[in-house]
């Protein structure tokens, strides 16, 4: 994240959208925030309770208008992420055109990269980070996206190709590229 400032999960409007992360969650790719479907709902009545504040304000004027159509554009807004996030075509992702899977040694962890011809499916993860460890890695099977269900089989894989050269003298590779014919 080189020159970037890191925002505060309190501060942060989520304008990027909310993506999928380990179920029932979703992540702010901005801020790092994980919520589940309650604090979403929570995050978009917190707006709704802000615009209708400015309705009970006694003096109208040019600003307290410019207040109030801002206030009612981001309860649009984010309601419009809460209806995406709920209507998310769970059977009808595009199939990844290619699975990255790196070993990060210093973090002892799998990360894990997606990659679309087609456009990325709303909601859907571009990036899966998980423990170096079978539990965790199984733990994605039951994940809502398919593609990311998906992606955890050839972490599966991998993993197991890595532990096979452990007890060999070879080292053990840091990366695996899966094409879409081994999907």
């Amino acid at each position: 994240m080189g020159g970037l400032m890191k925002i505060s999960s309190e501060n942060c409007m989520h304008s990027g959208g909310l993506r999928s992360a380990v179920a029932p969650e979703y992540l702010c790719p901005a801020c790092g925030a994980r919520m589940d479907v309650e604090e979403i709902e929570r995050w978009v009545r917190e707006a709704e309770e802000a615009r209708d504040e400015s309705y009970a304000a006694v003096e109208v004027d040019e600003f307290s208008q410019i207040v109030r159509e801002e206030r009612q554009r981001e309860v649009y807004r984010r309601r419009k992420v809460l209806y995406e996030l709920r209507n998310l075509p769970l059977g009808l992702a595009p199939r990844p055109e290619m699975i990255l899977v790196s070993y990060d040694a210093e973090g002892d962890a799998y990360e894990c990269r997606i990659f679309y011809k087609e456009p990325r499916p709303v909601g859907g993860l571009e990036r899966v980070n998980v423990a170096a460890e079978l539990d965790p890695i199984l733990e994605l099977k039951s994940h809502p996206d398919p593609n990311v269900r998906l992606a955890s089989g050839k972490v599966e894989e991998f993993h197991a190709l890595r532990q096979g050269f452990v007890s060999g003298d070879d080292p053990p590779p840091l990366r695996r590229v899966f094409y879409s014919s081994e999907l």
